[in-house]
């Protein structure tokens, strides 16, 4: 069956929805409490929606073929759920999800575990929910409809601007942990060296070692100094960014995808101790 543009974008609206609830509802039996899960701040996982899409779209005329039709599904949605996983990696430099400890995983973007399920949901799904989405799409098929419709992209729209500026913030904090990290090693390393010179002078001239030694430990004493103001001038700058409040986005994704949130208190915890 043949649909039409505004059909396919209900179908998307529709099925990020009841794909947000999965979520909601799986994470719940787990954790024992509400996380909203979704990329977008609203209720609804987009992945559901464009997965959804796919299989309907180059699917459907399979419907009455149980074993073509979880095949393809199975293949569609551990294709979409594998570009996904690896685009957000190499935009924000870490995984979303990660089924590394899932067996039979693939680069811990995908997972047999969950593209069967993804599989028998695609057959579950068009052979017993979309006939009634699809009449309740035919429903809104009307001038109502269409600007209910548009009121629900605008607004997702809007949410997915929101949920990308948050991102960018978390992005520029894990961008500056990193630098942080990386110069407080190497001012460690700095330090060391100035002792390693100081030390190296020394032994090399025996005769005159002690009026070495002084010599050395002022200089080093003013390449410590010299560190330290750098240290707590890097320090003061990290602590105003690691008590600056973080905004609802920030939170929420934090929550709804631990990879990020144990990355940077992974990262806080090790840089606090310095």
């Amino acid at each position: 069956m043949e649909h039409s543009i505004l059909a396919y974008l209900w179908f998307f609206i529709i099925y990020s929805f009841i794909g947000w609830c999965v979520e909601i509802a799986y994470h719940t039996k787990i954790s024992g409490e509400f996380i909203n899960r979704g990329f977008l701040n609203g209720p609804a996982c987009p992945i559901y929606g464009f997965g959804m899409i796919m299989i309907i779209f180059f699917l459907g005329p399979l419907a009455n073929n149980f074993i073509l039709l979880f095949i393809g599904s199975f293949l569609l949605t551990s294709v979409l759920e594998f570009f996904t996983g690896f685009v957000l990696e190499k935009i924000f430099n870490e995984k979303w999800w990660n089924y590394s400890e899932e067996p039979y995983n693939i680069k811990g973007y995908v997972s047999l575990y969950f593209s069967t399920a993804w599989g028998l949901a695609g057959v579950f799904i068009l052979n017993i929910i979309h006939p009634l989405i699809n009449r309740l799409v035919s429903v809104l098929n009307n001038k109502i409809g269409n600007i209910l419709l548009a009121l629900l992209l605008t607004y997702l729209a809007a949410d997915f601007i929101v949920t990308i500026l948050g991102i960018k913030r978390i992005s520029k904090r894990l961008r500056l942990l990193d630098e942080f990290e990386e110069k407080l090693r190497l001012y460690t390393e700095d330090i060391g060296r100035s002792i390693h010179r100081g030390m190296t002078a020394a032994i090399k001239t025996r005769s005159s070692i002690h009026h070495k030694l002084e010599d050395s430990k002022s200089e080093f004493e003013a390449a410590l100094n010299k560190k330290k103001a750098e240290f707590f001038k890097l320090k003061a700058k990290y602590n105003h960014l690691l008590l600056k409040e973080k905004n609802f986005v920030h939170i929420r994704l934090e929550k709804a995808f631990p990879n990020i949130k144990d990355k940077i208190s992974d990262w806080e915890d090790r840089l606090k101790s310095k």
